[in-house]
């Protein structure tokens, strides 16, 4: 009788891959519970995913919006151009649409994920993905997919077993493909190889490799932005206008630290991030499990009393630095010292998360009923209502709004809930639309210093094309109510 042979040592690695330790279960778990609750209350509809729905509902979704974008259109088409097939292939309701748009923009990062775990040589990798994709996913963020190739990109640098001419080759070609993302990798690169030698000059085995590869996806990167900056200019006056002045938030640390004012959830977050690493590393600075606690404690309040719409706004800002910190501090360490570090800090992490989820579900759900008992038949000015009245719009965030928001006013939906959903007044006019089933528009005016995201000429294109009654309807009001501008 022959003896089947031995695994061989790459054999029981495969095999690793495929098993969940507890804290990835955990993790996987926040995200799933995070993805569904966004989708249950059509979390895009209240920001710029709006946008990117309703153009793949309207029409030819590339001439109506991506392509003003088309600098960042890697990440847009990977997000948003499954929904975008599915509307051109099958005959699908509106609602339907909605819920698979949402559906299929969050499978995104879990593909991302699972890919990072194939090829990841330190768990680090993959559990930091997942826990900053679930804190950036209620905004559709072009980082989210940027994130992921760079995070591939690190961890195939890694990697030891990896040739010179395999680490030339993905810089390259992932370096490509991260142009087409969000400009923000750029930073996470120079970061996370500033602290990598930082590290290194201390004694600390940070990946060698790194050093070349990085400086060549510093200027790959660089050039490709200043290219395609050039090459495929927005023409959207509004929304160059936009970049234009959300353009130094990456790097501006007063900005970040704002951020941390109006939502404390985020210092939280970060410290939990960051405390696996430092402890592991041995740093100076230790976190106790007591303190680590405490840290927990804090984010927990302020995720549920505190988080609102400008907390997924305003994330994106400092995940890209904390993580390259984060992975530029795991990565000097024993994957066995780490993980021992992580556990407890992630699992808090995702409690914190699913917790701001739900507290944001609340509003969701709130926002949704208010709006359903305004809607009429046809199309409504939001200003012109009398009874009720429309509240008025959001002011300067107040110390009981970030502490306890459930208290800032004397009718929570009214005064806290509406005002706060209104900083985009352009999107409940398209949530008001698919909510109603496209029977109903309730809508702002928008001002000349509005953002505006369509241009006229694609709308008349689309308007052009066959459409049935609600849509020919909703694409008329878009043109006649000032929802679109002319090319600059």
């Amino acid at each position: 009788m022959r003896l089947a042979p031995l695994p061989s040592a790459t054999d029981l690695r495969s095999v690793s891959k495929l098993r969940l330790a507890a804290i990835d279960r955990l993790l996987l778990l926040a995200f799933l519970a995070v993805a569904v609750l966004g989708t249950a209350t059509s979390c895009l509809m209240v920001n710029d995913g709006a946008v990117f729905v309703a153009a793949q509902w309207l029409g030819d979704a590339w001439d109506l919006y991506l392509r003003q974008v088309a600098s960042r259109g890697l990440s847009v088409l990977l997000t948003f151009g499954p929904a975008w097939a599915a509307r051109s292939l099958f005959g699908l309701s509106s609602g339907t649409f909605i819920v698979l748009a949402h559906a299929l923009y969050f499978a995104v990062p879990l593909a991302f994920w699972g890919l990072i775990r194939a090829i990841e040589p330190h768990p680090a990798f993959a559990r930091l993905y997942l826990a900053i994709s679930m804190v950036l996913v209620y905004f559709p963020s072009e980082l989210i997919v940027g994130i992921g190739l760079w995070m591939i990109w690190a961890a195939l640098l890694a990697s030891p077993g990896r040739r010179g001419s395999q680490a030339a080759l993905a810089t390259l070609g992932l370096g490509i493909a991260m142009v087409f993302t969000h400009p923000a990798t750029i930073l996470m690169t120079v970061l996370y190889t500033a602290v990598g030698a930082a590290l290194s000059f201390s004694g600390r085995p940070f990946p060698p490799r790194t050093w070349l590869a990085a400086a060549a996806m510093v200027v790959l990167l660089t050039v490709g932005y200043l290219a395609t900056s050039t090459l495929l200019p927005s023409t959207n006056p509004t929304i160059v206008r936009a970049w234009a002045e959300n353009g130094s938030s990456y790097i501006d640390p007063w900005w970040m630290l704002a951020t941390i004012g109006r939502s404390p959830m985020l210092a939280a977050l970060w410290l939990l991030l960051l405390v696996p690493g430092a402890n592991a590393l041995g740093l100076r600075w230790q976190a106790t499990p007591a303190a680590v606690l405490a840290i927990a404690a804090f984010g927990l309040w302020f995720a549920v009393n505190g988080v609102t719409q400008i907390t997924w706004i305003t994330t994106r800002h400092a995940a890209v630095h904390v993580l390259a910190l984060a992975l530029a501090l795991a990565v000097t360490t024993p994957a066995a010292a780490w993980t021992a570090q992580a556990s407890r800090a992630l699992g808090l992490y995702a409690a914190i998360v699913v917790a701001a989820a739900l507290s944001y579900g609340v509003d969701m759900t709130l926002l949704e009923h208010y709006v359903e008992h305004r809607l009429a038949p046809g199309y409504v000015d939001a200003e012109a209502l009398r009874d009720p009245t429309w509240p008025p719009q959001r002011q300067p965030a107040t110390f009981e709004r970030v502490v306890f928001k459930w208290s800032a006013g004397a009718d929570y939906v009214r005064d806290v809930v509406v005002p706060d959903y209104d900083w985009y007044l352009l999107t409940l006019a398209f949530q008001s639309y698919f909510l109603s089933d496209r029977t109903a528009v309730l809508f702002h005016r928008i001002s000349e210093a509005g953002w505006v995201p369509f241009e006229c000429p694609p709308v008349r294109r689309a308007l052009a094309q066959p459409h049935d009654e609600r849509d020919t309807a909703f694409l008329r009001f878009i043109l006649d109510t000032g929802y679109c501008v002319d090319a600059r």
